[in-house]
């Protein structure tokens, strides 16, 4: 009797082998769409808001010169709170812009700005609020200010990534500071490590989550346009009527502005824009380190970025 099952037992086992293998490689596909699916849902759950949901209008627009624009948005729905926020438009074919530096002392972005007769600048990079100085990677009309390496963190945690980089032809750069190729590229007339780096050739660059990042302050950043066109923008912050943004929110700002590149500057009681001629300092925005809602309020730095 044994012998007369035997071909169709082996059979049946056969086939059992076969489902079972069959089985094993679904479940493996199974798996792995599983795991791809949890992995998208995690880069959803970690990306910004659309930015469709920003509406940015209401600008009050200047020309200030040849390649020169000032435009300034106050709203008080802007991520559901008050903001405050100027922006320069910038041609660079038409104006030249400038890293301006004291290695140990510290001084108002306005007062960079008038000793050197600029038309506009904007506080830049992080310093030592103590002693003075660069905290970070400076390279000034082709000298070397500070080598600090690019991996420099500052405010204790903050990771700087980004460099903003003018070169002798004036074009201008902004992007990854890990590469490091800017510490040996000779055409390279200013140089400034700061960050975090926020944009990349359109994409968002992902953050640390942590409170310099996350919670909402004065900011300054740079970006360059998909026309090539560099947009300084300060955000005001730690008043009613500027809350400040965190860094995902400027980042949507950005974006809805069309930039391609942007990183971001020092910010905090830093935050400053000047402008000359304009208000009774030059000061446009309202930096936040006299605790009040003028344009007196400016802190001491080491550098700033001018506009010529």
């Amino acid at each position: 009797m044994a012998s007369c099952f035997e071909p169709e037992s082996l059979f049946f086992e056969q086939t059992f082998r076969i489902r079972l293998y069959i089985n094993k490689i679904s479940m493996n596909k199974f798996i792995s769409l599983l795991l791809c699916l949890a992995t998208c849902f995690s880069l959803i759950a970690q990306a910004p808001p659309s930015i469709s949901k920003i509406k940015l209008g209401g600008w009050q627009k200047e020309r200030l010169a040849p390649g020169l624009k000032w435009k300034q948005l106050t709203r008080d729905d802007l991520f559901g709170t008050n903001q405050n926020l100027n922006v320069l438009e910038i041609d660079l074919r038409k104006r030249k812009l400038v890293l301006a530096y004291e290695s140990t002392l510290r001084k108002p972005t306005s007062e960079f700005a008038r000793k050197n007769e600029a038309l506009a600048a904007v506080n830049a990079g992080f310093f030592d609020m103590k002693r003075g100085g660069s905290v970070t990677y400076l390279k000034v009309a082709g000298k070397l200010i500070n080598q600090t390496p690019p991996e420099v963190k500052v405010r204790g945690s903050v990771a700087l990534k980004g460099v903003f980089v003018i070169e002798k032809d004036e074009d201008l750069r902004i992007e990854s500071s890990e590469n490091e190729a800017f510490l040996r590229d000779s055409s390279i007339h200013d140089a400034l490590v700061t960050g975090p780096f926020l944009l990349d050739d359109g994409l968002v660059i992902p953050l640390d989550s942590i409170a310099f990042n996350n919670n909402r302050h004065p900011r300054t950043c740079a970006c360059l346009t998909k026309k090539g066109k560099l947009l300084l923008l300060t955000v005001d912050g730690r008043n009613e009527q500027a809350r400040g943004m965190s860094l995902p929110e400027l980042t949507q700002v950005l974006q809805k502005l069309n930039c391609w590149d942007a990183v971001n500057f020092d910010g905090g009681g830093s935050t400053t824009m000047y402008i000359k001629d304009k208000g009774p300092n030059g000061v446009v925005n309202r930096p936040s380190d006299n605790k009040k809602f003028d344009p007196y309020g400016e802190r001491k730095v080491a550098n700033a970025l001018l506009i010529f």
